[in-house]
């Protein structure tokens, strides 16, 4: 399992990666979950990590622990040499912006991305 923290008095964050996903926690509670599935195409190109769900529990919706687990699983996946795809619309919005050109599975995906 890989870990980081997201800063002073923040959540901690967890790259689970025998249950396919990164969590979000704050003390022993899990309070965020990115669900990810991986795709081995069989082009020999790279690997693509799929990022399928985001889920912050409600009453911590608004403090950007959904947005520290995308770009804690974006980071996670420029390191193993992974491209991304997220077919989840949180994932997505984050993926799409330039700093992250490098790791999306289909730049053309870009312009669908912003609707």
């Amino acid at each position: 399992m890989d870990e980081t923290s997201a800063g002073p008095g923040a959540v901690r964050l967890v790259h689970d990666d025998d249950r396919d996903r990164y969590e979000a926690f704050e003390g022993d509670e899990a309070v965020g979950v990115l669900y990810y599935g991986d795709e081995t195409p069989d082009t020999g190109t790279s690997a693509v990590r799929d990022l399928r769900s985001t889920v912050v529990a409600p009453e911590r919706s608004g403090r950007g622990i959904g947005s520290a687990l995308v770009r804690f699983a974006l980071d996670d996946a420029r390191e193993r040499g992974y491209r991304v795809r997220a077919t989840c619309w949180f994932a997505r919005g984050i993926l799409s912006r330039p700093e992250h050109a490098d790791l999306r599975a289909d730049p053309a995906d870009d312009e669908g991305s912003r609707a």
